[in-house]
């Protein structure tokens, strides 16, 4: 018992009294004990009782039963019935209000202790349902929710993705109208950089977890996709060492252009000719800390670069966008170009921030 705390209408003040003082020895605390319906009202408003214990005859305008009716339309507090009364019409009224319990005078203490106990329990119990009824129609509801959130994500990434193969097509097409070499590696280069793009809104599509990519699996494919479109000699290694990353896409398409671009470069520029070296090598690896601080380490023993080119800026439009994406990343880079090349990217993985905050100005 947790000393609840039980109001009392009664209109008999010694028979109230007696009630209280039975209440306090079974542990009740009575904070107040009123003889009318009109002043119950007020007293439940001032002490937000347990329960209320009921007589049905009382003084002022309102008997026992109006006043159980008030108090279930306005409170969640269980009333017990204790009165003289238990003619069929008061039953009948009584029953409408739905009481915790009815007992009868002259009354025993143990049906009255019994009554108050189980008005309680039951009053619990019912409450305890019903939060469990709401806890599972707000589950239900939210499960709903990411369901449909689930699905229109991944309509969004399928219409990116189906909107970039459109372009890449279109582009591809279009560098078949240009006989200069130039133009078509121009085109070649835009082309894959929308590829890094698109296989990372494709794989998100595929996955289960929408709000990461397995960031290793991407690598092997965007490595694979590279090295068919510049037509990699078969001297030429690729090796990929990577943790296990995921990775959002917040974070992925920007890494994702960064290697696309490095690893181009080098297919293209670092093995000019082999016949210096016995076999070309190309290195990537990207490392975790597992607090999201990543380590990008691209490398090849290729020819280098030229003496008059500096990363980032007197170089190629490649090398400052680079430079852009890393600076998008919050990270930093080392790069050496003296024996082949190699870059070293650190960086965090980007958290989504609200782009468009909509601002309600009241006119009035």
């Amino acid at each position: 018992m947790a000393n609840e705390k039980i109001i009392i209408v009664e209109d008999e003040e010694l028979v109230a009294q007696d009630i209280k003082l039975i209440l306090e020895d079974l542990g009740y605390h009575v904070p107040a004990i009123t003889p009318s319906g009109e002043e119950a009202l007020l007293k439940i408003e001032e002490y937000c009782p347990d329960s209320v214990l009921m007589d049905i005859m009382l003084e002022g305008e309102m008997d026992g039963i109006e006043t159980a009716q008030k108090i279930s339309e306005r409170y969640d507090i269980p009333v017990v019935y204790l009165t003289a009364y238990s003619n069929k019409e008061i039953l009948q009224r009584a029953k409408k209000t739905e009481p915790y319990g009815y007992i009868l005078k002259p009354f025993k203490e143990r049906d009255l202790q019994i009554n108050i106990e189980m008005a309680l329990y039951k009053h619990e119990a019912r409450k305890s349902r019903l939060q469990l009824i709401q806890q599972k129609a707000i589950n239900k509801y939210l499960e709903k929710s990411l369901n449909e959130k689930e699905t229109l994500m991944r309509e969004i990434h399928h219409r990116v993705n189906n909107n970039l193969q459109i372009i890449i097509s279109l582009l591809s097409l279009q560098s078949k109208y240009f006989e200069d070499e130039r133009v078509h590696d121009f085109f070649k280069d835009y082309v894959n950089q929308l590829k890094s793009m698109s296989m990372i809104h494709e794989r998100v599509y595929q996955s289960d977890d929408l709000s990461s990519i397995d960031f290793n699996h991407y690598l092997v494919g965007l490595a694979s996709q590279l090295s068919s479109s510049y037509k990699k000699d078969p001297n030429i290694n690729i090796t990929i060492n990577s943790d296990d990353v995921f990775l959002n896409v917040e974070t992925a398409i920007p890494c994702g252009l960064i290697i696309n671009e490095i690893l181009s470069n080098s297919l293209k520029h670092a093995f000019l000719d082999l016949s210096e070296i016995e076999k070309g090598e190309i290195l990537i690896e990207l490392r975790s800390d597992k607090r999201g601080r990543y380590a990008l380490f691209i490398s090849d023993n290729g020819v280098g670069i030229p003496s008059d080119v500096e990363f980032p800026c007197k170089g190629s439009f490649g090398f400052r966008m680079v430079n852009t994406l890393i600076k998008q990343l919050g990270g930093s880079v080392d790069f050496d170009g003296t024996e082949g090349t190699s870059f070293k990217i650190n960086f965090e993985e980007l958290r989504y921030t609200e782009r468009v905050k909509l601002d309600y100005k009241d006119d009035n």
